[in-house]
């Protein structure tokens, strides 16, 4: 854990964390979020052009991540930095799609780097798929989609790109979640910050966990930080 007032900036997971599981923002995140003394860095599994919309309406800062870390934006009109090859990807999606020709992609004209469908497919199986033919690639579950994605990419990797624009490193960030693809992120800031609802591994590896949960918790991890910057 870096020493709290040391911390430069915060990087933000959004849905599950500054939402609900029904996407629905929390109005109390948002009145915290604005009043960070700090840079509020957004990241998402979403693609970066929802990321660009949602920072902008919230009032987050102009640098953020999408796409799980393989793709980032540093400034509202910036040319996107993509951190890894679809092309892998988009191999593994034929493939997937002879055995669950129902596979159903999500923004896939918009991914720059991963692919996403919906959660309608037997998860354990395609993984199998995967694994013997793409050692590379894996899929992760959010709750909210799959996405078909490289190991080597994370929301970590997302948030140690833009520390080096900003001319921090990872360890001046804190960092914010609340799922198994937020625990990467975590683990590289200096300091973790976990909603209430927060899978157990996220908990684990937490220096603060909120009581209060989805949007209500990350209103309770700004507050708090705020309070000790």
């Amino acid at each position: 854990m870096r020493g709290v007032k040391d911390i430069k900036a915060i990087v933000a997971d959004i849905d599950g964390t500054l939402t609900d599981m029904k996407r629905l923002i929390s109005l109390e995140a948002v009145r915290e979020l604005r009043q960070m003394p700090v840079p509020v860095v957004l990241a998402s599994g979403n693609v970066i052009c929802f990321v660009r919309a949602a920072a902008k309406l919230l009032g987050a800062s102009d640098m953020m991540i999408g796409e799980n870390g393989g793709v980032v934006l540093a400034g509202f009109d910036a040319k996107a930095i993509v951190l890894a090859d679809i092309e892998q990807p988009r191999l593994a999606r034929d493939l997937l799609r002879r055995q669950f020709p129902a596979l159903e992609p999500l923004d896939e004209t918009y991914r720059k780097s991963e692919l996403a469908f919906r959660r309608t497919i037997d998860v354990d199986a395609a993984r199998r798929i995967v694994a013997e033919n793409f050692p590379e690639l894996e899929i992760v579950d959010t709750q909210f989609a799959l996405h078909l994605k490289h190991k080597s990419v994370n929301k970590a990797t997302g948030m140690r790109k833009i520390a080096e624009i900003m001319g921090i490193g990872a360890e001046d960030f804190a960092a914010m979640g609340d799922s198994a693809n937020d625990l990467p992120m975590l683990k590289a800031a200096g300091l973790a910050l976990a909603v209430g609802n927060a899978a157990p591994e996220l908990k684990a590896a937490a220096d603060y966990v909120s009581k209060a949960s989805y949007g209500e918790g990350a209103a309770e991890c700004f507050a708090w930080l705020r309070q000790q910057l």
